[in-house]
């Protein structure tokens, strides 16, 4: 089964539309993809900020309370003298 000219440009127009197509879905498959990936890696550093943050005001209120115990500790101490 041979084909004549108008059926061979058409199925090389059809075949080259097709390859386009699947070149612009991977396309914009990538772009979405990349988009999301420096969603997630923007909003880990958000949460690494507020741990590191959330630390130093943990770390300080410890310190504060290990002054009121050693305070505490020391009241007594003075008080039976």
């Amino acid at each position: 089964m041979y084909l004549n000219d108008s059926e061979e440009w058409l199925i090389i127009l059809i075949a080259s539309t097709i390859v386009v197509g699947l070149i612009v879905k991977s396309y914009r498959d990538y772009k979405t993809m990349s988009a999301e990936a420096n969603k997630k890696i923007e909003q880990q550093k958000k949460n690494e900020a507020y741990v590191r943050k959330l630390k130093k005001v943990i770390d300080q209120k410890n310190e504060l309370l290990q002054q009121a115990i050693k305070l505490k500790k020391d009241q007594p101490k003075k008080s039976k003298k």
